[in-house]
């Protein structure tokens, strides 16, 4: 479970969703008043209810599922906020007056205030203020460490990767059991061509959560490393659980890398009929094809 679904899971429960019927998306509204009560219990009852009705509603579960951990202690970092900023906010926000919600959150100066607007800015792809406004936080209540994780993911959404990990240190140090933060981690480095460091960061998400995310990373890790065979056999025992047009591309990728030009076409053309506008996989696949007929 992502650790960013927990953290943000109060945040999460405000986001509007569309349901199957009344009924659901009236018990989804008394779990989020539960949930602004810090009533966690009658929360889960009420996300219960609707997976019901709707047992396939992933965000329910995802839901669910922090908050079960929450319920546990294994995530103690995010409590629920007694903020009377945020909770007028979350009135505007379900009526959905965007504009009240803002000035609700601008208008407090406690950290909550700044943390939800920091989370209302980000939800705008407006980075550079949820950044600001994640510094307020952390500012205001320096044990509020969470917000260094979600710095990080914002200076990850600007292409900064090198500032990104410097925050992930920061939060690591602190919480180093999270294996999202690991993961986001990778993929920095990986960006940075730290490939070393980005590979040693994967491994030990993957020791936290052995999830199918992680170990796609790792193949593509493997593959930037130049281990075509590892990469490969690693992406393909992967494929009973994604069938996509980036998974297809690594593995044909790698069949390239290792000289196996015909199981590297299948593995291109795969990829371009589920997904046929990347020119990378265009490219390599006409280069290929290419290079067989000479």
């Amino acid at each position: 479970m992502k650790k960013l679904i927990l953290t943000g899971l109060f945040f999460a429960l405000l986001c509007p969703f569309t349901f199957a019927n009344e009924m659901t998306e009236d018990y989804f509204d008394i779990a989020t008043n539960y949930c602004i009560d810090g009533n966690y219990s009658e929360a889960l009852n009420y996300l219960d209810k609707i997976l019901l009705v709707e047992p396939e509603n992933k965000t329910v579960a995802d839901l669910k599922n922090g908050l079960r951990q929450i319920i546990q202690g294994k995530n103690t970092s995010f409590i629920l906020p007694k903020s009377n900023a945020v909770k007028q906010a979350v009135n505007y926000k379900k009526s959905g007056n965007k504009q009240g919600e803002l000035t609700a959150l601008t208008a407090a100066n406690d950290y909550w205030a700044y943390y939800f607007l920091a989370q209302y800015y980000r939800q705008n792809k407006d980075y550079n203020q949820a950044i600001n406004y994640f510094v307020k936080s952390v500012n205001a209540k320096p044990s509020f460490n969470q917000c260094y994780l979600e710095i990080a993911v914002c200076y990850f959404e600007l292409g900064n990767f090198q500032q990104a990990v410097t925050y992930l240190n920061q939060y690591l140090k602190i919480n180093p059991q999270d294996d999202f933060a690991y993961a986001l981690k990778a993929r920095c480095e990986a960006n940075l061509d730290n490939n070393d460091d980005a590979l040693s960061d994967i491994l030990t998400a993957i020791a936290l959560e052995n999830s199918v995310d992680n170990r796609f990373l790792e193949g593509k890790i493997l593959y930037n490393m130049k281990r075509y065979q590892q990469a490969k056999d690693k992406l393909e025992k992967l494929t009973s659980d994604i069938q996509t047009a980036e998974i297809y591309k690594y593995i044909g990728l790698c069949y390239d890398g290792l000289g196996n030009y015909n199981e590297a076409l299948n593995n291109l053309d795969k990829s371009i009929l589920l997904f046929d506008d990347d020119k990378t996989v265009n490219s390599k696949y006409n280069e290929i094809k290419a290079k067989i007929g000479k």
